[in-house]
């Protein structure tokens, strides 16, 4: 055994100052230098704490837990990242670029000018768990659900497969990424570029998108969809039969059922809107303040940086909702009495 070969360090929980020791002992290796090592973590929990402006070229850190990290300006150039946890991290500024970021997850995560040209975010089959005869679509790729993508760069990256679904995108640029199979549902996309970008059964068929978006999609001869939203009248029109059906018990008025639909931006708050089936709803930067959501059906809604300060969300069902950003201050989660529906899919 080489005593020179660099040691792989596994399922630690390290804290900055340990990160900082050895980011150190890397630069060293990266420079050629006495007494250098590459670093090397693989299952490590790295949660939580504040890694910005630290510099990782060429590091290998595999399937490492950096949730809720601070990682503002921390560069990953060539780094290899296969199956590590990003989610709710803030990467603002952050640099990717010709990492293996293959099946990391990115969910709620503040991408905001990061870098990840000539990325790899295609499918991880090192994580597959139904052997050598697995399908492409059993290994995971990386998932960016529910995540700030604001002038990031993906141009020339390999991102088939990926899930974008629920995030906010603003001037991203795809230029010649491989889009191929990528899922923008209930995604909001302004001014994204998409020049040469391969985009064969790329799904943007739910996704919410402005004029310079649908035009690119469009000549691609992909289809676009544009979620449905109510005029002002028949929000109130609607809110009123619900209020009814729920205050006669199913007796009179009618239940809201309005999966799918564009309701962002709405003021709502202290609307009674318990058991409505908003499945799939855009309900970013929606006011719920103090609004009843007693076994509301969210599943899979884009709750992202909604105000749901005091609301009831005892019995609600939140599972696979998007939820950056997202204020709850106050609000009441957990079981409604006599009724044993728990909320579910929350993240506090």
């Amino acid at each position: 055994m080489d005593p020179q070969a660099p040691k792989v360090l596994k399922k630690l929980t390290l804290n900055a100052g340990a990160l900082r020791r050895l980011a150190e002992v890397h630069r060293n290796w990266r420079l050629g230098r006495v007494n250098g090592q590459r670093l090397m973590l693989s299952e490590c929990n790295l949660a939580k704490l504040d890694l910005s402006l630290m510099e990782f070229t060429d590091a290998y850190l595999v399937r490492c837990n950096l949730e809720r990290t601070n990682l503002r300006g921390t560069i990953f150039r060539g780094a290899v990242l296969t199956g590590s946890i990003f989610d709710e991290a803030d990467l603002t500024g952050a640099n990717f670029e010709r990492a293996d970021m293959r099946g990391a997850v990115f969910h709620g995560t503040d991408m905001t000018r990061t870098a990840l040209a000539a990325a790899d975010l295609r499918h991880d089959f090192s994580q597959r768990t139904g052997g050598a005869g697995t399908q492409w679509d059993e290994a995971p790729a990386c998932r960016f659900r529910g995540a700030k993508l604001a002038q990031t760069i993906f141009k020339d990256a390999k991102l088939v497969s990926v899930d974008f679904s629920g995030s906010y995108m603003l001037e991203t640029d795809f230029s010649g990424a491989d889009m191929r199979r990528t899922n923008f549902a209930a995604a909001e996309l302004q001014g994204i570029r998409l020049t040469q970008a391969e985009l064969e059964d790329a799904d943007f068929s739910h996704a919410s998108v402005d004029q310079m978006t649908r035009d690119q999609v469009r000549a691609a001869q992909l289809p676009v969809g544009s979620a449905p939203r109510l005029s002002p009248g028949e929000v109130k029109e609607r809110l009123g039969l619900h209020a009814r059906w729920v205050n006669t018990l199913g007796q009179a008025g009618q239940r809201l059922e309005l999966e799918g639909f564009d309701l962002s931006g709405l003021d709502l708050s202290r609307t009674n809107l318990a058991a409505a089936r908003l499945v799939g709803c855009r309900l970013t930067r929606t006011n719920l303040r103090r609004a009843w959501l007693l076994a509301t059906d969210l599943q899979g809604a884009n709750m992202s940086e909604a105000d749901l300060s005091g609301a009831d969300l005892r019995g609600a069902d939140l599972r696979e909702a998007h939820q950056r950003g997202l204020t709850a201050d106050e609000a009441k989660t957990g079981e409604i009495p006599g009724v044993g529906m728990k909320t579910r899919g929350f993240r506090s």
